[in-house]
């Protein structure tokens, strides 16, 4: 089948229509002050106007990029960027201590990895120069905090958009247009890991920038700000989740590949009271999970987690024993004591939900209790 040959848009009630059609509809879900869609497109993943202009600013600026035009990049790409406050004051407000501890709220440090990319820029746009993109993105594996994702974010602006940013959603829906999805279907999707994977992803983007009115953007971009958002916005109207898992023996024993933890929806969690004692103290309790509609999670899925504080809990299973239809079990009893005592009473159990977000690395999720979720989406 050529490329684009099934290409289609839809609206949010799954009749085909036209590429401009399709971007008045979705692309207003990206800026505060729209319209929301429940926990998908909301208040805490909107984006300020004058935010949306600064960062686009970027793009067209000639001298190379300095460690705080690198800052304020790398913040909007990761949501430390306090866009209420900013569009209030017309002024780029950060969150936390990011423009000078360069830690982001999960822990990952970017304190010597943004200041050696921007000594190592005029390098960097030497090889842009003589056609060798790839340089830049071989990088990300030498830079503490920089995964595929984020060293494609640098690639987007020092490129002057002529190499598009990537965000699993744009991924997601530049998918769905490919193949014909309606909203709510679900959508085989995969990680960038590799360049080829990158290449793969532009190439999806090409029919869609050619069938869809650009707007304002420099002549350079491979893909417009206008189409790029509406991508966002339209990949959180899909349904994702694991690839099937591979089994092989050997020596008597299994090992699969790699889950790819659902990225389009939060997994909703409940804490369950066990009714029994540690000798310390503690009472026992598990965390209870809702599968979707795909099956996922299932028995023996594995996914890392990280917290609020930025601590993290790495390769927990997923396991039978929730006794209720349509749930998993999050690990054996005690495996999430630490997380739990740091925010609950030792010896009482508070009933409450329990989300779970996932980020842009395969298998990871942060882990919000009830108060947290609701602090955050306030």
């Amino acid at each position: 089948m050529r490329a684009g040959e099934r290409m289609m848009f839809f609206d949010d009630k799954g009749n085909r229509i036209q590429c401009q059609e399709w971007l008045k509809i979705y692309e207003p879900y990206y800026f505060l002050n729209c319209s929301t869609r429940g926990h998908r497109i909301h208040r805490g993943n909107q984006t300020s106007r004058f935010v949306e202009n600064q960062v686009c600013a970027l793009l067209t600026q000639t001298t190379p990029f300095s460690k705080d035009d690198l800052i304020l990049a790398i913040a909007w790409k990761i949501g430390l960027i306090d866009h209420r406050s900013s569009e209030a004051s017309k002024k780029i407000k950060y969150l936390r201590d990011w423009p000078t501890a360069l830690k982001d709220r999960y822990g990952h440090d970017f304190s010597v990895s943004i200041p050696s990319l921007a000594a190592s820029m005029p390098t960097i746009l030497t090889q842009l120069g003589q056609g060798n993109p790839q340089y830049l993105f071989d990088l990300h594996s030498e830079l503490d905090g920089f995964g595929p994702v984020f060293i494609l974010t640098v690639l987007f602006f020092v490129s002057h958009g002529r190499f598009p940013i990537y965000d699993r959603f744009a991924h997601i829906a530049a998918l769905a247009i490919a193949q014909g999805l309606p909203p709510g279907s679900f959508v085989d999707y995969r990680a960038v890991q590799k360049w080829n994977d990158f290449q793969h992803y532009m190439n999806l983007l090409l029919p869609i920038s050619h069938a869809c009115p650009q707007g304002l953007g420099t002549p350079s971009m491979s893909i417009s700000r206008l189409v790029d958002r509406a991508l966002w916005v339209y990949g959180h109207f899909f349904e994702t989740g694991p690839h099937p898992v591979r089994k092989t023996k050997s020596r008597g024993t299994q090992s699969s590949t790699p889950i790819i933890a659902s990225s389009s929806g939060v997994l909703l969690g409940r804490l369950r009271d066990l009714c029994q004692h540690a000798s310390d103290g503690w009472r026992r309790r598990e965390i209870i999970i809702r599968q979707g509609a795909n099956g996922y999670p299932r028995e023996r899925d594995r996914i890392h987690l990280v917290d609020s504080s930025g601590a993290s809990y790495r390769d927990l299973s997923f396991i039978k024993g929730a006794g209720v239809q349509g749930h998993v079990c999050l690990g054996k009893p005690g495996t999430l004591k630490e997380w739990f005592t740091r925010r609950y009473p030792v010896g009482e159990i508070k009933v409450e939900n329990v989300y779970f977000e996932p980020t842009e690395r395969s298998n990871e999720y942060r882990i919000y209790s009830e108060l947290e979720w609701k602090a955050r989406k306030s």
